[in-house]
C-alpha cells in the first residue's frame, strides 16, 4: 500500500538510515529502513540513498523531512552545530542542499555537554520522542547502538 507522508521523520546513523512517514498528527503510516548508513556513503550520495528509501511517501510539492543522527556531523550532509546542554535539542535546524523539488530536508543538532565531555547525534530526538510517550518518566534510559549512551 503506497502512502503520502505529511511529513517524514528520518535518523540516519553510521550505519542504517531509518525512516516513517508521518501523518499530520504526528502518527507513523509506514517504516522504511536501508543498512546504509552515513559511514557508507560519500555526501554526494545522501540524497539518492534518501529518495530510493522514500519515493513511495512523496508528493508533487515539497515534502519537509526532519532528519537526526550523523547526517549532521562534519563527515556528514551536512554539519550542523551543537547545541550545549542543558538545551531544547531541537530548537536548531539546518537545511541540507538538495536538488529533488519534492525534498526540504531539516536536520536536528546534535547536543553537547563539557563534564563530562560527551556528545550525542541523534539520540537526543529519540530521548525527547520518550519523553512524549513518558511525560512522568523518571529513570534511566539506555540507547543502544554503534556508540551507546546512558542516560
Amino acid at each position: 500500500m503506497s502512502v503520502k507522508a505529511n511529513w517524514i521523520a528520518v535518523d540516519w546513523g553510521t550505519s542504517s538510515l531509518r525512516a516513517w512517514a508521518m501523518d499530520a498528527e504526528g502518527h507513523d503510516l509506514a517504516t522504511a529502513s536501508l543498512n546504509q548508513g552515513m559511514g557508507q556513503l560519500a555526501p554526494s550520495e545522501f540524497e539518492l540513498a534518501l529518495c530510493a528509501l522514500v519515493e513511495p511517501w512523496l508528493s508533487v510539492g515539497p515534502t519537509n523531512v526532519i532528519a537526526c543522527g550523523m547526517l549532521g556531523a562534519r563527515q556528514g550532509w551536512i554539519e550542523t552545530p551543537y547545541r550545549v546542554a542543558p538545551c531544547k535539542p531541537q530548537s536548531i535546524l539546518t537545511k541540507a542542499p538538495t536538488t529533488d523539488p519534492r525534498l526540504n530536508v531539516q536536520i536536528i543538532a546534535g547536543v553537547s555537554q563539557a563534564r563530562p565531555a560527551d556528545v550525542m547525534r541523534g539520540e537526543e530526538t529519540q530521548i525527547a520522542g520518550f519523553q512524549k510517550l513518558n511525560p512522568n518518566w523518571d529513570g534511566v534510559i539506555c540507547l543502544p547502538g554503534t556508540h551507546t549512551k546512558w542516560v
